[in-house]
């Protein structure tokens, strides 16, 4: 294949993917299934007509998933986001542990090793935000309850992903800090993003509203931003997923959140078909010898008969887990029966777990991972929207099991504003939080300045001091006028102490 392809090859994948998404709909299934068949067919394996590491299966995969998350920040207002989440790490915390158990104990008694094992169990909660998040979009479910907590616990996942795909590759390497560092590096980019993107983008919205400029300008500056900090993320060596939601979280704090998301509601919907399409094209692909690998035909029984016996378990364990605690993080049966069915389909992470844990395995173990991942993910897609259609008899077989707790009113409990010290402080506490992750951020930035290949007016040292005053120049002024009221309060409170002691005396 040409470096740079013909439009008409562009033409021919989007035909192939839709006639192929009609014909599984019509079916009954998800348009997804669709897209990845036809990257499947177009893909080494059949046609050969593209490769996975073409440049343009690999741009518009990683342009796709970069809108799908950037779509998934703006859907999501900051409020939203910490009354689902908090009320969801616990159960997402507890489904975790359940759905790897079982994988755990399905791949030992299949006779593999503990790492192999172990990995499996990584994968087992590995839920495709891509799938869902195109679902419950196209279904119009996205501020539906049971999907907030849904998509709560997708971003969760995402961060542990990350963890582990770190943790798996330190660990073929023998740097076991490694793992520790990248995750504390995604939390504090994670943070970074929000603050900047959320300040800057309100003073920009301001100054192109204030000079006759319309949404169009202001959407474009949104998805600029949201490229550099996607890209930004790359450079730390972090997921251009982190980097992307949250530039989508903070834009949907301005006032243009919505006119933004409605413009780029049909670019989210036309690479969504190349993200699927370019992950086809891996199926069976070895990265490593860079050639098609497929196992011979009992060997193919053995692993699907585990990706098979694994794929029931996590169903089992998701709606086990949300109806045993569901209504502990103020789910009712409906909602936990659509959250167990939302965890069910696979994803991204899964490939990107198996590729990072290929290394760290020895013999016939490193050639069987990637196959019972392409199983495990094909799957549970295919099996998630017949779960869908049939969520009332879900409902009705998972409602046998007790409650562990009573219903929690989903009202939020508005609570009385706190004195005035203890507002003053937390902003100075937060905002110097702030600063921290900003100056931690600068520091990984400076390490990866040398691999910008820009050019720089000032030395690296400059470049990054500067960099650093700029963006904490907002938090630092915001830290300090907190202070300042906290030590007049103080002042004025020992001054009211002087007087009373004085009027005691006489």
């Amino acid at each position: 294949m040409p470096e740079i392809l013909p439009l008409t090859s562009i033409g021919i994948i989007i035909i192939l993917a839709i006639v192929l998404s009609i014909l599984v709909k019509k079916s009954g299934q998800n348009a997804v299934i669709g897209y990845i068949i036809a990257g499947f067919i177009l893909g080494p394996m059949v046609l050969n007509f593209l490769n996975p590491h073409d440049p343009l299966v690999v741009g518009f995969g990683e342009l796709g998933l970069f809108i799908l998350l950037f779509y998934l920040g703006l859907e999501m207002s900051f409020k939203d986001f910490l009354k689902a989440g908090s009320t969801s790490i616990g159960l997402a915390i507890l489904d975790m542990i359940a759905c790897a158990g079982i994988g755990f104990i399905i791949a030992s008694i299949s006779g593999f090793s503990l790492l192999f094992s172990l990995v499996l169990g990584m994968m087992t909660f590995s839920t495709s935000t891509a799938v869902v998040a195109k679902f419950a979009l196209d279904k119009g479910l996205i501020q539906h309850n049971a999907v907030k907590h849904a998509i709560s616990i997708f971003i969760l996942q995402d961060f542990l992903g990350i963890v582990i795909i770190v943790f798996l590759t330190s660990f073929s390497s023998s740097t076991a800090d490694t793992a520790l560092g990248l995750g504390i590096a995604a939390i504090v980019f994670a943070v970074s993003a929000f603050f900047v993107v959320a300040k800057f983008s309100k003073i920009a919205e301001e100054w192109l509203t204030s000079n006759g400029f319309g949404h169009t300008e202001i959407t474009l500056f949104a998805l600029g931003i949201g490229l550099i900090v996607a890209t930004l993320g790359t450079f730390l060596g972090l997921s251009t997923a982190i980097g992307a939601y949250f530039a989508g979280f903070a834009l949907a704090e301005t006032r243009s959140g919505d006119k933004i998301k409605k413009d780029v509601g049909f670019l989210r919907d036309f690479l969504l078909v190349f993200f699927f399409v370019a992950f086809g094209t891996t199926l069976f692909f070895n990265n490593t010898t860079k050639a098609i690998q497929v196992p011979e035909i009992h060997v193919l029984f053995f692993l699907f008969a585990i990706a098979a016996a694994i794929s029931a378990g996590a169903i089992i364990m998701h709606s086990v887990v949300t109806h045993l605690f569901g209504a502990k993080f103020g789910l009712n049966r409906e909602d936990s029966t659509l959250v167990a069915i939302l965890l069910v389909p696979l994803g991204e992470f899964v490939i990107i777990i198996a590729t990072s844990a290929l290394p760290a395995l020895k013999g016939v173990e490193s050639t069987l991972l990637s196959p019972i991942a392409f199983m495990l993910i094909l799957i549970t897609i295919v099996l998630f929207q017949p779960l869908y259609n049939l969520k009332e008899l879900h409902q009705k077989i998972f409602e046998i099991l007790p409650s562990l707790f009573a219903p929690v009113p989903q009202k939020t409990i508005v609570q009385e504003h706190t004195p005035e010290t203890i507002t003053q402080l937390k902003k100075f506490v937060g905002n110097l939080f702030i600063i921290l992750c900003l100056a931690w951020v600068t520091v990984l930035l400076y390490n990866a300045i040398p691999r910008f290949n820009i050019p720089l007016l000032y030395s690296r040292q400059v470049t990054a001091f500067l960099i650093f005053c700029f963006f904490a120049s907002f938090p630092f002024v915001l830290s300090m006028k907190a202070l300042k009221k906290l030590i007049e309060h103080a002042a004025k409170k020992e001054r009211t102490i002087r007087r009373f002691a004085f009027t005691e005396t006489k």
